[in-house]
């Protein structure tokens, strides 16, 4: 698998280590819309795949160490976690109107996420998006059952320090 490694499968959660080629973008998503198609939840492939690919290409671009992939299930929601070993680069967003020159792509993932964040770790970083997909998945800024949008969500940021604590950003 060229140094990457995909972990054990389980019923609720799926890993998949990656090194930081220019490859591991289309593997994250691979990886992915594998892992929904298992799961049952083909209908969140595109919104999951789109997310992977942002937050990984950031793995790639600025931490450029070995990274981790998790997508996690839970009754309600799906949560992709890319961590890396960086620990001092922290994710940005760019202006709303696009003239930076980067950052769009964690706007992107605030706008196609539930809620997303940064978990800070003794190795690194973490940083996660939440897809709803229960029976109110169609609110807020996921994509109901048929795929379709209700509208745009601005996505609530959270940040997540060693001592636990969560703050709005």
């Amino acid at each position: 698998m060229d140094g990457d490694l995909a972990t054990a499968d389980a019923s609720t959660e799926r890993t998949l280590a990656l090194q930081p080629r220019k490859s591991a973008p289309q593997r994250a998503r691979d990886f992915v819309a594998e892992t929904l198609s298992r799961w049952r939840l083909d209908h969140w492939v595109e919104q999951a795949t789109l997310i992977t690919s942002e937050l990984v290409t950031n793995a790639v671009r600025h931490a450029g160490t070995e990274l981790t992939v998790r997508v996690r299930r839970a009754r309600s929601a799906i949560t992709i976690e890319v961590a890396d070993g960086a620990a001092d680069k922290e994710p940005r967003t760019g202006p709303a109107d696009g003239r930076a020159g980067g950052g769009v792509g964690l706007m992107i993932v605030g706008r196609l996420a539930q809620a997303w964040g940064v978990e800070r770790r003794r190795d690194g970083k973490a940083v996660w998006a939440r897809l709803a997909v229960g029976p109110s998945a169609g609110s807020g800024g996921s994509a109901s059952a048929s795929g379709s949008r209700s509208g745009l969500n601005p996505g609530r940021r959270l940040t997540v320090t060693d001592g636990g604590v969560a703050r709005g950003g």
